[in-house]
């Protein structure tokens, strides 16, 4: 492009670049995602009222000018990012290359109001694919991970694995070493279990390693961290409706907690297809969550591809409970207090 805009900065930087979004697991995004955002078009992946923008850029020449840039980028109620937000972060990139202070580059590209600091899961996950992707060793843990993971080694300290040891193994383990996995979840313990189910969640599972992890939380009921961090695990497989029977039954359990509804709610918003699951599902979050809480979470609903009509149906829906339709309410009157303030 001519203009100033985000896919040309980087056309301009004559960097080679992958795109991931960070905001419930790290997603790879097609490489014309940024001339989509220039563009108007929604943000693919939206989390509370973000897009959360991983660019991994690269000199293959020159490997010291690896960057990383997190971007938490604000939306609008239909998921575009605002024009102010865009015109302030394309000035920002531009005057980053126009500079030859590095301590100014930085500067520009990190301190500012859009940058975010991925919590250390996300940062080990992003790391092991980095490193993949470049072809690039894994750190020195990897051999003893395979190790803890795939054989009965049981004499192995997890911990002196280090999470980073865990992340490589996930990103570089093939389909037979899910397969093998599958067989080790059992003996597992929480802690390790919970490391290892935090680095699965990023990228799509087998067959059998998702029917492995609902056999694991179905295991004991009452480990309801080990059903949450299942439930994580398996989200972005494509086998991830396996675990519709598993949620089913916490939904109708006494205890559910917002914790859970959380995990539901941003990585199986699928399940809101069904209206008395929805329904369900929101008047738990009505009784579970404060006022502030309820609205960013219908908002992040409302801008959830294909969840836009749906969420407005059920709003509006006859069978309404007391607590529901009073978190609707308050909703609606803080909407409408917005609109007036503007």
């Amino acid at each position: 492009m001519n203009v100033p805009s985000l896919s040309g900065f980087l056309a301009l930087s004559d960097a080679k670049y992958r795109l991931f979004d960070l905001g419930t697991q790290l997603r790879p995004l097609p490489d014309d995602s940024l001339a989509s955002l220039d563009q108007g078009l929604p943000y693919p992946y939206p989390y509370l009222g973000y897009g959360w923008l991983v660019i991994f850029s690269w000199h293959p020449q020159v490997s010291e000018q690896n960057s990383l840039w997190f971007l938490k980028l604000p939306l609008d109620e239909q998921g575009i990012v605002s024009a102010a937000a865009h015109g302030e972060l394309v000035n920002r990139l531009y005057r980053s290359l126009q500079t030859d202070d590095p301590q100014e580059r930085q500067r520009l590209l990190t301190d500012h109001l859009f940058h975010f600091k991925p919590d250390t899961d996300k940062m080990a996950a992003l790391h092991a694919t980095a490193t993949a992707l470049l072809g690039l060793p894994a750190s020195q843990y990897l051999p003893a991970a395979e190790e803890f993971l795939l054989s009965n080694n049981d004499a192995i300290d997890w911990q002196s694995i280090g999470l980073q040891g865990i992340a490589d193994f996930v990103v570089r383990a093939s389909e037979a070493d899910l397969g093998q996995l599958a067989g080790r979840l059992t003996p597992l313990a929480e802690a390790p279990f919970i490391a290892l189910t935090g680095q699965l969640e990023h990228r799509n599972l087998s067959t059998s390693l998702v029917s492995a992890l609902i056999a694991k939380a179905e295991l004991d009921p009452n480990q309801i961290a080990i059903e949450n961090a299942c439930l994580r695990a398996c989200s972005q497989s494509t086998d991830a409706q396996l675990c519709q029977a598993l949620i089913d039954r916490r939904l109708s359990a006494p205890d559910v907690s917002l914790e859970f509804l959380l995990i539901v709610l941003s990585r199986y918003s699928t399940l809101l297809q069904d209206t008395d699951r929805a329904l369900l599902i929101m008047d738990q979050l009505a009784q579970l969550a404060d006022a502030d809480g309820f609205h960013r979470l219908v908002t992040h609903l409302v801008m959830q591809p294909g969840l836009a009509q749906l969420m407005r149906t059920l709003l509006g829906h006859p069978r309404l409970t007391p607590a529901l339709a009073n978190a609707i309410a308050l909703l609606l009157q803080t909407q409408r207090s917005r609109h007036v303030q503007h």
